[in-house]
């Protein structure tokens, strides 16, 4: 996303998906029909360099032949910060470069230290014309280009998690909500169209239900991410006019799931189904969906 030209060199593609402290490593052969995952590997980073540790991860494959393979770099939602801003009166190729100039009052991140891009959702509030602006940290993000240019490794795309989550997500003639749970621990919902991805909203101040009981969860436990899933389809079918949402389609870790989509269902009035994993990852799936994000940068066409 944030600026890298794509050139087909090996037909072995690299992912790392990182956040502040952790550093998963993804590996997978191109071919006609879908993505075949050979690798996926993960370590969490106490102390220390998150690169350093990517390092480590990769240095375990070095019998792959991965000299000259694309690599995309899939940013957490600790490491990157998005907003709705207008679009400025620019030329689109124009446009992000002047962010990192605008953004400098909306983001933590300097104007000298700010990498930024934007994307755009397929529909609008009436009356608004408005992009999502995205920004990065040029400091966090120089490290990771010179550790792979020294292995001869060819960076092709920066994307964010909110971006390639959508690519893993069959095309539906309804809009449908997914509920993903990333590994900063941290809940997205996102609303899929026919279109494509139409709203995606971080909720933020939601607390882990990983470790809730069935009673617990029976006796309204998940009330309050019930409660943000339903301002998140309000917006939705109000501010953006849209028919209602379909399904809900949670990707969170559980060991009771079936319990998860009954309460959510009762509570929102709406189907809930557990999230499917593509065929072509079901083998080295990481089970708790916390591998979806990179998995999304094998899959549709990277932004």
């Amino acid at each position: 996303m944030l600026g890298f030209s794509k050139q087909k060199q090996n037909d072995h593609r690299i992912c790392f998906q990182i956040t502040q402290t952790s550093v998963r490593i993804l590996i997978a052969k191109e071919s006609a029909k879908a993505p075949e995952l050979i690798v996926n590997d993960y370590e969490q980073v106490q102390n220390g360099s998150v690169v350093k540790e990517a390092a480590a991860l990769l240095a375990k494959y070095s019998r792959l032949p991965l000299k000259q393979a694309q690599v995309t770099l899939v940013l957490g939602t600790d490491l990157y910060e998005s907003v709705q801003v207008d679009r400025p009166m620019l030329d689109p190729e124009e446009i992000s470069e002047s962010l990192k100039y605008s953004l400098s009052d909306l983001v933590s991140f300097s104007a000298d230290d700010v990498i930024a891009d934007y994307y755009e959702f397929p529909e609008q509030p009436s009356g608004q014309d408005k992009i999502v602006a995205v920004a990065a940290s040029k400091h966090h993000l120089t490290p990771w280009v010179e550790f792979l240019n020294d292995r001869e490794l060819l960076l092709t795309d920066i994307a964010i998690a909110e971006l390639t989550l959508p690519r893993l997500s069959e095309t539906q003639s309804h809009a449908e909500l997914l509920l993903y749970q990333n590994p900063t621990g941290n809940y997205i919902a996102q609303i899929n169209t026919p279109k494509g991805l139409m709203f995606s909203r971080l909720l933020r101040g939601v607390s882990d239900i990983s470790n809730y009981t069935k009673s617990e969860m029976e006796a309204g436990a998940l009330e309050p991410l019930a409660t943000e899933l339903q301002r998140s389809v309000d917006y939705f079918e109000s501010h953006l006019r849209q028919a209602p949402i379909s399904r809900i389609v949670a990707a969170v870790e559980h060991t009771q799931l079936a319990i998860v989509e009954k309460c959510l269902t009762q509570l929102l009035a709406v189907d809930c189904t557990t999230y499917q994993y593509p065929e072509w990852a079901i083998e080295l799936r990481e089970g708790d969906y916390s591998d979806l994000a990179g998995l999304g940068a094998f899959s549709g066409t990277p932004s």
